[in-house]
């Protein structure tokens, strides 16, 4: 009896020590992907200046953009304005994604066809 409750309470604890072990490699995973530099390049198919966000298409597939005061709009290496950014233009969105898989642009960057 007394082996069979020391065997059992070995288990519970080994389950526990690896659940512990996994959540906090979970952890460790989300904040890389949180400071995972991101990029997207395509074309703004709807610009949302009220949320501060664009959606930018690439083939098929429709990513939103964030943006705020501190994105830098640019063509090549010159500063220009963000009303030159309109739906249609080739952009590239450089910046981080958050927790949730969203990119946050710290630059986006003009193409001209």
């Amino acid at each position: 009896m007394r082996k069979a409750l020391f065997f059992l309470l070995v288990v519970v604890f080994a389950f526990a020590g690896y659940r512990v072990q996994s959540t906090v490699a979970q952890e460790k995973e989300g904040k890389a992907a949180a400071e995972k530099p991101g990029r997207w390049h395509g074309l703004i198919i709807r610009f949302d200046k009220d949320n501060s966000a664009m959606d930018v298409r690439r083939e098929s597939i429709t990513r939103k953009v964030y943006f705020d005061s501190s994105t830098k709009w640019t063509e090549g290496k010159k500063t220009i304005d963000m009303s030159e950014f309109k739906e249609g233009s080739d952009v590239i969105c450089l910046g981080k994604y958050d927790e949730k898989g969203q990119l946050h642009a710290t630059r986006i960057d003009l193409r001209r066809r």
